[in-house]
């Protein structure tokens, strides 16, 4: 059988290569590293998740890229834009990457674990109390990425991460929780981005996604606009869906600002239809719910920090 100058068989008789999902149990080595496969715990349209363990006995998610039809190159490449993401964008409050591999022709992506999604907190009665939590851990995170050139473009309820920190030295102690933006596989460089090459939630797409002509181009106010969206939900218990016709009119500000909330008017500012009059940075953002949250404070309301325990 002939073979390459590197000792290599042609690509044409290759074997072909066949993703192979991990059984929980399993154990895989990556250099010196050993991991220990769990359960799978997730599923969505990148992939599989399992909880994972290391000899650390950190708590992490191994996320397996699926082919889904798409050949080896091309998932390849998404598995190394994510990663070049992750690393780029290492921050407190962005999910931490520990390891990326390729094993039995399948890519594997180490992150930590964290207890539950944003969606857990949606549906809750103390909502209000939550919003200047969630918004500083979101809005720092989205200060970093901007600053550093790229994109979320994705912050859904199911993107934004609630981690537990245990105190290691007294185990009787809460754990203080730290919320953090994941899932940074389909973010962009903000001048790599288009109404061509640049993909949304349907219910997230802001209006400039619609009619840049009219409303602005996309940029990093898509992220604002989703942060709104976030908020708004957190204080109504459950995120609003949106028609292509309702965004265009302006509902989703509309409908901030019909809220009794003392954040009410700076989400309105968030979810303004052109981008020149949207709140424009995240910093901006959290110094408006800052101001708002002293107002809150001064008129005697409530401002106490809500339970830590899950309840």
């Amino acid at each position: 059988m002939t073979m390459t100058p590197q000792g290599q068989l042609p690509a044409h008789i290759l074997p072909p290569r066949v993703f192979q999902p991990p059984k929980p149990g399993q154990v895989i080595r990556c250099g010196d590293v050993t991991y220990y496969v769990g359960e799978k715990i997730g599923q969505g349209g990148f992939g599989y998740v399992y909880a994972c363990t290391d000899e650390w006995n950190n708590d992490l998610v191994a996320k397996v890229l699926l082919p889904q039809d798409r050949t080896y190159d091309v998932v390849r490449d998404g598995w190394l834009r994510e990663l070049q993401n992750l690393v780029a964008l290492r921050h407190p409050n962005v999910t931490y990457i520990h390891q990326a591999f390729e094993y039995q022709d399948t890519f594997y992506l180490i992150i930590e674990r964290c207890w539950a999604t944003l969606a857990h907190l949606l549906g809750r009665p103390d909502g209000e109390l939550w919003l200047p939590y969630v918004a500083r851990d979101v809005l720092f995170a989205l200060e970093y990425i901007h600053e550093a050139g790229y994109t979320h473009k994705d912050l859904q309820p199911e993107n934004v991460f609630i981690s537990h920190v245990w105190d290691r030295t007294d185990a009787s102690r809460a754990p203080v929780w730290v919320f953090k933006v994941g899932d940074l596989g389909i973010s962009k460089l903000e001048k790599e981005m288009g109404l061509l090459n640049t993909v949304f939630a349907h219910w997230m797409r802001p209006p400039e996604a619609f009619d840049p002509g009219e409303f602005g181009v996309l940029g990093k106010q898509v992220d604002i606009y989703q942060v709104g969206l976030l908020l708004l939900g957190l204080l109504r218990g459950s995120i609003p869906r949106f028609t292509e016709e309702e965004v265009l009119a302006g509902k989703p500000r509309e409908m901030a600002e019909s809220l009794s909330s003392v954040y009410a008017q700076c989400i309105a500012r968030s979810l303004r239809r052109h981008v020149a009059s949207r709140t424009q940075t995240p910093i901006a953002f959290w110094r408006e719910i800052v101001q708002a949250l002293r107002t809150l404070k001064t008129d005697g309301g409530q401002a106490g920090s809500p339970g830590l325990d899950g309840s």
